[in-house]
């Protein structure tokens, strides 16, 4: 066995159904056990069209001891005002240089999603100046055979039906121009960007996939975009790739030309021997492009979350305010003053007080006396409470709620209690 090692980047769970019909039935936590099993310093998945469960995936693979990457497997599209709308869908895979990048991939995702300007159709999309507008904070590979420099008859097929000629050789004609534009701009675009960019092979047995990876590394020579080994994991093992395909078969569902590809998971040992048997490259070859999924993990920044509470600051001394506000209001209050004497009350206040200080809340009762104070400003009607901030009588005291919870008996400490 091997001492050498890799890093798997493009990697799909069954979080990917999100977007896709089945497209795996292996759970992220599946994957991140066996990256470790394999010894596997940093770890990837690039879901198509998502980023579902980012934060806890993160958390497990850093908890596993590798390093986290964030990406996201996207659907590309040419959003061409003399074509009518079309599934062009070119696969593009995006990671997370750093934080930054991190924020601008979660970006692209939403504007991806968005239904009313032509980006989502069938599938969340991001067209071609939103990826030449992309950063040095993102990293781009090329992804699989669905990705816009292999060019088939599938692709051009869309491209002719989208001008909606009536001659046929035409609208072809014109397709091939048109795609041939959008290669010519997208090699353009990779080589001005190789610093950051990858031209993606991979390893399954198919004439289509050689013919690909010849392809790339040629036009690696050319531009001097380096190759990088993907995987496009879809499955932990076989028994996965059997359930998937039973999946498929349940929802008739089938995804073309991939009948004959090889989705499961792969040690490094592996991986050099399905490139082995596929014969289509030179051995150095292939081993440089497996040893640069190292490289790009390499270049990915660590990043950290503060998990600490997040309230808007409306006040310099939010600590010593909101007592001010919540003995000034209470003094104030026709019903308290009624019923209670100010000792008696006090007391009850400070004792919450103390615990919205201690759970670090106190900005967040800030924040909803400040809501409430400008609804009754504007005649908006307000509810009387809802759920256990019944209880409180900072809560009454400050009109957040308009509940006596001493008159009814309810229990402050339902809402919050100190060691939460």
């Amino acid at each position: 066995m091997s001492s050498k090692n890799y890093t798997i980047y493009h990697l799909h769970s069954d979080l990917s159904n999100g977007i896709t019909n089945i497209d795996s039935v292996t759970k992220y936590n599946q994957y991140i056990e066996r990256a470790q099993e394999c010894g596997m310093k940093a770890l990837g998945f690039a879901e198509h069209g998502n980023v579902f469960e980012w934060y806890h995936k993160k958390c497990d693979i850093e908890k596993a001891g590798m390093k986290y990457i964030h990406g996201c497997e996207f659907y590309l599209t040419n959003i061409d005002p003399l074509l009518k709308k079309f599934r062009d869908n070119y696969h593009i895979v995006l990671m997370a240089k750093n934080y930054d990048g991190f924020l601008e991939i979660n970006n692209l995702v939403t504007i991806a999603a968005q239904r009313d300007d032509k980006h989502f159709y069938y599938t969340p999309r991001i067209t071609m100046e939103e990826l030449f507008g992309t950063s040095d904070n993102i990293l781009v590979t090329t992804a699989c055979l669905g990705g816009l420099l292999h060019k088939d008859k599938r692709k051009l097929d869309g491209i002719a039906n989208a001008f909606e000629y009536d001659d046929n050789a035409l609208a072809l004609s014109e397709a091939n121009n048109t795609y041939d534009s959008l290669i010519e701009n997208y090699i353009e675009w990779l080589t001005k960007n190789k610093h950051r960019c990858f031209l993606e092979i991979q390893h399954h047995d198919v004439e289509e996939q050689k013919e690909y990876n010849q392809y790339l590394y040629k036009l690696s020579l050319e531009t001097g975009i380096p190759l990088i080994a993907g995987t496009d994991t879809h499955c932990l093992n076989k028994i996965h790739e059997i359930g998937r395909k039973m999946l498929q078969l349940g929802k008739k569902s089938h995804f073309e030309g991939e009948d004959d590809w090889d989705l499961t998971f792969k040690t490094y040992d592996e991986l050099v021997e399905c490139y082995e048997i596929q014969d289509s490259l030179p051995k150095e070859v292939f081993l440089d492009a497996i040893e640069n999924t190292n490289t790009l993990a390499d270049m990915v920044e660590e990043f950290s979350l503060s998990t600490e509470t997040k309230y808007p600051k409306l006040y310099k001394a939010p600590e010593e305010t909101f007592v001010k506000h919540i003995y000034d209001k209470a003094k104030k209050h026709p019903y308290l003053n009624a019923r209670y004497e100010w000792s008696e009350l006090k007391k009850w206040l400070d004792e919450e007080i103390e615990v919205y200080k201690k759970t670090k809340s106190v900005d967040f009762m800030l924040l909803q006396e400040y809501l409430r104070d400008r609804e009754k400003e504007m005649g908006v009607q307000c509810g009387y409470a809802r759920g256990s901030v019944g209880g409180s009588m900072v809560a009454y005291a400050l009109g957040i709620t308009e509940v006596d919870s001493k008159k009814f008996g309810l229990n402050f400490f339902r809402l919050v209690i100190k060691r939460k």
